[in-house]
């Protein structure tokens, strides 16, 4: 498949926040993909999939999360869950094409935040997509060590080890030179991380929408073994997993056959 560059768009949140997000669009789109980044990451990380996948006639939207990426109001901090999903509510509307079913989609944890958003409008999404998903992250990434609080200002250190992402030359040559990644964040988005996390793997077996998990062969961020566990109890009318080669940053180390894979599941997906 073939890239198509992508357009950056805005679209003010429920509070009037001003949400960045980048949006690949082809002539003529079949399906739609609302796409999430992880916690240190942001939209321009998954642009070798994105890209590819709007090739194939698939529109691709992702959202940076509000503090991270292109959005420098308030880096690092965001208030609450519930702005979270007022944010990514916001931008479906604006992007929504008629007639055209939506999918909803997340790397990292940006999983988590799919399911969050699956949870609270379920009409509005065809499926849920997880790229090496840390809905169970490795033992020592994470935790209940986070530091939470009140304060907004970003002083913490996100607990996601850079160099477990890819040890190909996306590291050296983009993620470490980025400087766009996630580098401190606040207390406050913590305390949002742990509280969409919590009870996550109870929430995550009542999900009946269809739902394909694309697992990293060396994964070194996430623990593939209790995604397994958790898959095989899933209770969803149709679900898939594909293990690919490469490290957690699939995107990096296998865009061609990620995009590939979510491209025929998209094809053959319906509700």
């Amino acid at each position: 498949m073939s890239e198509i560059p992508e357009q950056i768009r805005t679209v003010d949140g429920a509070d009037g926040y001003p949400l960045h997000y980048r949006h690949w669009r082809p002539a003529a789109a079949t399906s739609q993909i609302l796409l999430f980044h992880g916690v240190v990451s942001h939209s321009e990380w998954l642009s070798p999939v994105a890209s590819r996948l709007a090739s194939a006639g698939i529109d691709v939207v992702c959202p940076d999360r509000r503090g991270t990426g292109l959005n420098t109001r308030a880096p690092g901090d965001t208030p609450d869950v519930k702005t979270l999903l007022a944010d990514a509510e916001c931008v479906r509307r604006a992007t929504a094409l008629e007639d055209v079913p939506v999918h909803i989609a997340g790397f990292c944890w940006g999983a988590t935040y799919a399911i969050a958003c699956l949870e609270r409008a379920r009409d509005s999404y065809e499926s849920l997509i997880m790229i090496a998903p840390s809905v169970f992250p490795a033992a020592d990434v994470g935790g209940a060590d986070l530091v939470t609080g009140e304060s907004g200002e970003a002083s913490l250190t996100p607990n996601v080890p850079l160099d477990r992402f890819t040890s190909g030359p996306a590291y050296a040559d983009y993620i470490i030179p980025d400087p766009l990644k996630t580098t401190a964040v606040s207390p406050r988005f913590n305390s949002a991380l742990v509280a969409m996390n919590r009870f996550l793997g109870a929430r995550w077996a009542k999900l009946v929408q269809p739902t394909l998990m694309i697992l990293a062969s060396h994964d070194r961020l996430s623990d593939n073994a209790k995604h397994d566990k958790a898959f095989a109890a899933l209770r969803a009318s149709r679900k898939k997993k594909v293990l690919l080669e490469g490290e957690h940053g699939l995107q990096f180390d296998a865009p061609e056959s990620t995009a590939t894979t979510i491209a025929q599941w998209v094809g053959t997906t319906t509700c």
